[in-house]
């Protein structure tokens, strides 16, 4: 039982620190093009992939399993707001 608990802690870890790169993954992007001013060689293609991407597994999860997995969406949550950041920088950088 012991082990199969040091299991479980550790997925569940793997799973926590996961969420959170997920979820954070384009702050470190936003804080780039921020500094640089700058977005050349964002792909708008990539952003929006990954938007589409975003939307459609939080409707997926959320149609499975309803608000089991509310962390799940805070995670989808802040990767697409800051894929909209990149978008707003995009535009207003206009390159």
């Amino acid at each position: 039982m012991i082990n199969c608990m040091n299991e479980v802690t550790f997925a569940f870890i793997c799973g926590a620190i996961g969420n959170i790169l997920f979820g954070l993954k384009s702050s470190f992007q936003c804080v780039e093009c921020f500094r640089k001013k700058s977005t050349v060689g964002l792909s708008p293609w990539m952003c929006i992939a990954d938007f589409g991407g975003n939307v459609a597994c939080a409707y997926y999860i959320f149609s499975n399993t309803g608000m089991k997995l509310f962390w799940q969406y805070i995670n989808y949550g802040f990767a697409t707001f800051f894929l909209i950041v990149l978008f707003i920088m995009m535009i207003v950088y206009k390159e």
